[in-house]
Parts: structure tokens; sequence; C-alpha cells
């Protein structure tokens, strides 16, 4: 399916579009997500929140063109934002 149907699908608020953004994306944000965190539960809800993100930013904002590169954008930000927070609780323990 191409961006402009799946974004049509996104304007008009019809549930098909995360199937869509699922079917054609999920693959390429789960890799990138899986390289930045390294764990598959937060790769999967990075993911997840990834398409929330979508959902609930798409009637103000209009990515016409790339909508990978604005999905990517969000997903990317998540997975730091996790980064962070992993490191802030200290959750990574160094073992010498």
């Amino acid at each position: 399916m191409e961006d402009k149907r799946i974004f049509q699908l996104l304007w008009q608020r019809a549930e098909a579009a995360i199937e869509a953004m699922t079917k054609q994306y999920g693959p390429r944000l789960y890799r990138t997500a899986i390289n930045i965190l390294g764990r598959h539960e937060d790769a999967e809800e990075s993911v997840n929140d990834t398409y929330l993100a979508v959902w609930n930013s798409i009637p103000p904002n209009r990515p016409d063109r790339y909508l990978f590169a604005y999905m990517a954008k969000i997903m990317r930000n998540r997975a730091l934002d996790k980064c962070a927070e992993q490191e802030r609780l200290k959750r990574n323990a160094v073992i010498v």
C-alpha cells in the first residue's frame, strides 16, 4: 500500500491504517528498535508506541511524502528515551 493511501486512512481515522502501517513498516521499525535497545520486549513496546503516536499526531500534522521517515523519527526518539530511562533507573549492572 502506498504512503498516500495510508495517510488517507489515518486522516479518516480508519483502523485499517494501523494494520497497513504494521504490514508496510513494522519489520523495518522493529529492526531499528532492536538495534537501539537490544531487547525484544523493549523494541516491540517502542514500535507499538510509535503506532499510537502516529495515530494521535496525524490529523494536525501532514507528512504527505515520507511517512516512514516520520514514523522512524518518532520510533527512534521513543527508543532513545527508553535507553535513557533504563540508564537513569540503573537497570544496567556492570560486573567487574
